[in-house]
């Protein structure tokens, strides 16, 4: 199945972190947290990819975990549908010292 519902969990090489829920489904991925949505595309099957993920903060009240409001990360990494695996590694666009890790964790299917 090449979509699901994942829980993630990403670290800046500030040293913060945070986690939030991302949906990827025919190629888009989609989520966010308490105050950052996430978008970006996703391979339709599991494999590696490339691609950049835009972060926009639609609420006040919390610092992200790389100190920029809005930004897009450049990211590599991988994706198995069939045993609910997410792994990114990404730069901000712009900021090549802001890196990103992102681990994912499907908890359901999509419908």
């Amino acid at each position: 199945m090449s979509q699901g519902i994942f829980y993630v969990e990403f670290t800046a090489s500030t040293g913060e972190y945070g986690d939030g829920i991302v949906v990827a489904k025919d190629g888009s991925a989609n989520g966010g947290d308490a105050h950052y949505s996430y978008r970006g595309k996703v391979p339709a099957h599991s494999g590696e990819f490339q691609s950049q993920f835009t972060i926009s903060k639609w609420r006040s009240g919390n610092t992200n975990v790389i100190g920029i409001d809005n930004y897009v990360v450049e990211a590599n990494g991988a994706v198995n549908y069939e045993e609910g695996k997410l792994q990114l590694e990404g730069v901000v666009v712009g900021h090549p010292q802001l890196k990103m890790t992102i681990i994912g964790q499907k908890i359901a299917d999509t419908e």
